[in-house]
């Protein structure tokens, strides 16, 4: 094989193994919300954590069971590592109480050290998810979004990812990879 050939060859490989970071795609506001516990839960609870986020409503019958099935399958491949956590959000806080979203995380299988459901105020979480997670429908938020957020340990958003396909959480499982690397 020549000089050339051997070069492209060894440069496609090295081109495949390039670990370009995540862009900033925006950042995380001070919050204040409770969790399922009705304990008052903050990004202090969070921060210096990677995270992955979505928002559901407890009673809903279309993408929202896909999306905790997809979340419960993320939170059981990084059960092991205390720096990788779920946060999940309703949308619909005056049916989703603490005790609701309790119930509603044993159905997934949920560690509640790990994977925090939160409710609060209509008005702070259709803040937060209008201009921190800059997800979903600002007038009305049960027609929320079906993307996962994918927030570094600094509060960075650093991806967006269609919590209902199979391969769209794949790739952000990759990204986790990334971010582990990058913050470690």
């Amino acid at each position: 094989m020549d000089f050339k050939l051997r070069f492209y060859f060894i440069a496609i490989i090295f081109a495949g193994c390039s670990q370009d970071p995540l862009p900033v795609l925006g950042g995380i506001p001070p919050f204040k919300l409770v969790d399922n516990f009705g304990q008052s839960f903050t990004e202090e609870n969070i921060s210096g954590k990677i995270w992955v986020a979505d928002l559901i409503f407890t009673t809903c019958a279309g993408p929202c069971p896909i999306m905790s099935t997809e979340m419960r399958s993320v939170h059981k491949t990084y059960l092991g590592n205390k720096n990788i956590h779920m946060v999940t959000i309703t949308v619909n806080p005056d049916y989703d109480s603490p005790e609701v979203l309790t119930e509603y995380g044993k159905r997934y299988d949920a560690d509640f050290d790990k994977w925090h459901f939160l409710t609060g105020e209509y008005e702070k979480i259709q803040s937060l998810i209008a201009n921190g997670f800059k997800m979903g429908d600002i007038e009305e938020i049960v027609f929320h979004s079906t993307r996962f957020a994918l927030i570094d340990s600094n509060m960075n958003i650093r991806g967006y990812y269609v919590g209902t396909e199979s391969k769209d959480v794949k790739k952000m499982m990759g990204d986790i990879k990334k971010l582990i690397k990058e913050f470690s």
